[in-house]
């Protein structure tokens, strides 16, 4: 086991400090208006502490990446599922995501759209997944997997030796193409997710 010292969590604990903070700070804001200062006066941290953390205010936004992913691999070994049924939970996990956080999900995902960030996550480190899942040790060291890579396994879990691609791009095609109509229409994300999941994965 990792044996994390006082200096690895302090940085660890002050990027969590940051994310949080702009998840508070998103609730009244856009992201893109969200100014640097007010984040680093709700973190309690200085403007240069931000940026040794932090190179670029959408940065924040990676991480978060990373963490929605970190979220998922921790989902599967608490809960392993698979094939279709894990599909559907990255999916649920999603639509919860973006219920508790709209505006955030909404800048998040218009972000990428518009190139603003690339789909990247930045890697969370193993210190920073010690202070949020203490009871989860294996989980220090591990590989974390995309979405795209998680998708990928439970597709050829459904049909294994199968190209992936095509089952895949159609899922991306409901991931983004879901969220922007629930967004844009004021529709349940959720029911949008399973709607077109049926579709998809059929009674799988």
């Amino acid at each position: 086991m990792l044996d994390f010292g006082k200096r690895a969590l302090n940085k660890a604990q002050t990027r969590l400090n940051i994310m949080n903070a702009v998840v508070h700070l998103c609730a009244d804001v856009h992201f893109r208006d969200l100014k640097v200062k007010a984040i680093i006066d709700d973190a309690g941290i200085t403007e240069m502490t931000f940026f040794n953390y932090f190179p670029k205010k959408e940065d924040v936004l990676k991480y978060m990446m990373g963490m929605r992913e970190l979220d998922q691999l921790v989902l599967q070994l608490r809960e392993p599922l698979k094939g279709a049924d894990g599909i559907r939970r990255i999916f649920a996990h999603t639509a919860e995501q973006a219920m508790q956080n709209p505006r955030l999900i909404k800048n998040l995902v218009a972000a990428i759209l518009t190139g603003e960030v690339d789909p990247n996550a930045i890697e969370i480190e193993a210190a920073d997944r010690y202070l949020l899942y203490p009871d989860l040790p294996e989980l220090y060291e591990m590989q974390i997997p995309s979405g795209n890579e998680m998708l990928i396994k439970h597709i050829l879990e459904m049909n294994p030796g199968a190209d992936p691609m095509p089952m895949l791009m159609r899922l991306a095609s409901c991931f983004y193409g879901d969220m922007v109509l629930a967004f844009t229409a004021g529709l349940d994300l959720g029911t949008l997710y399973e709607h077109s999941l049926q579709e998809i994965l059929g009674n799988c």
